[in-house]
């Protein structure tokens, strides 16, 4: 047996390129009846992920209930370690998949405290999908070092569609059957029901030529 990564001393990580197991399923906090998770996945904690009912999650996704990340604090150079506390690398993420949704290839979840998935939500592929976000307030300790911002509840109301290359960042609220255009940044915010949310238009921002062809 390979010897443990430091992120599963403190946490327990699920890592595979095959089908989950009954013994994996069984380490989520809910695991629903008919749901699945598509190899290859990368779920993080999944003590603290809720997967309701007829979810069907597809190939690639990074799920990541984060809880300990204290041993990032030993690699921060001696003269800087005081400048943080090990506890601002403690977080307790859950995660909730409402029943009968629907997730594209390659999602992405980073939580520290709560992001909650509706019922019949519909991702399509490359979602991001985080309650917070790295700090950078010190200017010599490199950013993967310094710990997370404390997160802020992330919400999809249920029946949303979320575009493809979409990211919902922290503190989005999303009422129940919004939309999300392909490739939209949905920042802090209340978004109410039936909304459609989405990138500025493309422009034009100038011609190299001025005849037609």
């Amino acid at each position: 047996m390979s010897a443990k990564t430091p992120i599963e001393n403190r946490n327990v990580l699920i890592e595979s390129d095959r089908a989950l197991t009954d013994e994996d399923k069984a380490k989520f906090s809910y695991f629903g009846v008919n749901a699945k998770i598509l190899p290859p996945f990368r779920i993080l904690n999944p003590q603290n992920i809720i997967i309701g009912d007829r979810v069907a999650i597809r190939e690639g996704c990074h799920i990541n209930a984060f809880k300990d990340l204290a041993f990032i604090h030993s690699y921060v150079e001696e003269k800087y370690k005081n400048d943080f506390d090990e506890k601002d690398y403690i977080y307790n993420g859950k995660i909730n998949f409402g029943h009968t949704c629907q997730v594209g290839r390659f999602l992405f979840m980073s939580c520290t405290k709560s992001i909650t998935i509706q019922d019949h939500v519909v991702f399509s592929e490359r979602v991001f999908v985080g309650d917070n976000n790295h700090s950078y307030s010190h200017p010599f300790v490199p950013i993967m070092q310094q710990p997370n911002k404390q997160g802020k509840s992330v919400l999809i109301g249920r029946g949303s569609w979320i575009g493809v290359g979409a990211a919902i960042l922290a503190g989005a609220n999303l009422g129940r059957n919004s939309v999300v255009g392909a490739n939209s940044v949905v920042k802090e915010g209340q978004y109410p029901s039936h909304a459609v949310i989405a990138a500025p238009a493309a422009t034009v921002l100038y011609r190299r030529h001025d005849h037609d062809e």
